[in-house]
């Protein structure tokens, strides 16, 4: 009688065993996709933290065609004047001509030039322990500053910092933002958001949050000018004073409130249909208009609009995961308008050397370029030739 080899066993045995392998994955594979869709299921269920609006955004200007938003490389040739603030949102100069800026560490810096006019070492000039964004000197030598988390704030010449007003009718100031100053010594600031932060909940929702606020010194009262902005961001008086602009960064718009004549206290749209996100605005000596422009228009961002129920399932997403959606496109843009809201022309840098820009600054024949986080690191210039 032949005897049954121990191997042939162990063969058939593997075989067996072998079998069962594919079933037990399948198995697998099919509770691990009940479970995905269970998931699904359950984050559709979920409710959503916005009741979103809907919004029929404009058709973005193109960068192809010819008009004042045709691509150039104006600012692809930025030389850098310092990288010491890695994020220097917003840019302003002293009577003797030092730039000033702020960084999101809280510290503000001072940058001497050269009888040459080149730029020299970044020196740390004050320390907010906040957000510092925008600067501006007022007539006695104070610098007065808007700081996301301390509100509006006066840094006299030697360094020392005093709130002016972080409070207005009883409530915070919940995001301070940029400002312009007036002859009389008025402060007109934005505050951006009642959200507190910035946060990708705003944006999906479409509906306004901020406002454009006013500090008297005489005073030192605050008052609220206007409501109902979306995303109030910069803000810049005209060079009669006659009316001040405030951006509204989701709208892609500027927002005019006139201060004087037949209109005071009324408000209208000054530029509309921008070909990005504006930021920051400030003013030449000829009363034009320099708007930095953080990102171009985002595609999706104008699809969730007209899809309110996109945009409450975007809602949903969190935080941490769409960290990558607010990073800005890799093309630096300004743009000058004229005093009635006429675009003149744009400064582009489509290389992405310089990008997520916040301000255009006019300043002794140099365009002074600032930013802010997610985009290029430090001030840069650009000779202000036609």
């Amino acid at each position: 009688m032949s005897k049954t080899p121990i191997l042939s066993v162990k063969s058939t045995e593997g075989l067996n065993h072998h079998k069962g392998s594919p079933r037990k994955l399948r198995r697998l594979g099919l509770s691990l996709l009940a479970l995905l869709l269970l998931g699904v299921i359950v984050f559709l269920l979920v409710p959503s933290p916005i009741e979103p609006a809907k919004w029929l955004a404009p058709t973005a200007p193109t960068f192809q065609e010819a008009g004042p938003w045709k691509q150039n490389y104006k600012l692809s040739s930025a030389q850098l004047v310092t990288d010491a603030p890695q994020s220097p949102e917003f840019i302003t100069f002293d009577k003797a001509g030092q730039l000033y800026t702020g960084d999101s560490d809280g510290k503000i810096y001072k940058v001497p030039f050269d009888a040459e006019g080149n730029p020299k070492k970044a020196l740390v000039f004050a320390d907010t322990k906040g957000t510092p964004n925008g600067l501006k000197f007022d007539t006695n030598g104070n610098l007065i500053v808007t700081d996301v988390k301390k509100g509006l704030l006066s840094i006299d010449p030697s360094g020392n910092v005093e709130v002016l007003a972080n409070q207005v009718d009883g409530k915070p100031i919940y995001l301070a933002n940029e400002l312009d100053i007036a002859k009389d010594g008025s402060i007109y600031f934005s505050d951006t958001s009642n959200y507190g932060s910035v946060t990708f909940k705003e944006i999906a929702e479409n509906k306004p949050h901020g406002r454009l606020l006013k500090y008297d010194p005489m005073t030192k009262q605050t008052s609220v000018l206007l409501e109902g902005l979306y995303f109030a961001n910069g803000v810049a008086l005209s060079a009669d004073e006659d009316f001040v602009l405030v951006a509204e960064s989701y709208h892609y718009q500027l927002t005019r409130y006139w201060l004087k004549g037949p209109k005071k206290g009324t408000s209208d749209i000054f530029a509309d249909n921008l070909a990005g996100f504006p930021d920051n605005i400030t003013r030449d000596e000829q009363g034009h208009f320099w708007v930095g422009i953080f990102t171009t228009r985002i595609s999706f961002v104008d699809q969730m609009h007209r899809s309110p129920w996109l945009a409450g399932i975007m809602a949903k997403i969190p935080e941490s995961l769409l960290s990558g959606a607010s990073a800005p496109a890799k093309h630096g843009l300004a743009v000058e308008l004229s005093p009635q809201g006429k675009i003149i022309e744009s400064w582009h840098d489509p290389e992405g050397s310089l990008y997520g820009v916040t301000t255009a600054e006019s300043h002794n024949e140099y365009l002074y370029i600032g930013t802010a986080p997610g985009g290029s690191r430090g001030v840069y210039r650009v000779l202000l030739t036609k």
